[in-house]
């Protein structure tokens, strides 16, 4: 076998190689993403229910407290909520924002 011969064989096993990875490398990465994409809608599911849970008890603090999570770890929840209203994904009217006011309290 020359050398050019035993080069290009080379190159064919490291493409191989290379397809090989990549393959499996696609398959985990769409496991990875699916799971993620599961992760970020279960946690919008937690917000809405914190957020009816504030809203039936009245303070942020007792709904976290009811959920054995900190008031840091609710805010961050509620959060979500208002990044869903502001892109219009997976929001209901029960969670979109009001729009600020920004008139500082005069007529125009």
């Amino acid at each position: 076998m020359t050398a050019r011969a035993r080069a290009r064989a080379a190159q064919q096993k490291v493409l191989a190689d290379r397809q090989r990875r990549d393959a499996a490398n696609m398959a985990s990465l769409t496991a990875f993403f699916t799971a993620a994409e599961q992760i970020d809608a279960a946690k919008l599911a937690m917000a809405r229910a914190l957020d009816d849970i504030r809203t039936r008890e009245g303070t942020l603090a007792a709904a976290a407290t009811l959920t054995q999570i900190t008031t840091g770890e609710a805010r961050k929840l509620l959060a979500l909520l208002t990044d869903t209203a502001d892109t219009g994904t997976g929001s209901t009217p029960d969670t979109v924002a009001a729009p600020a006011d920004d008139t500082n309290g005069e007529h125009r």
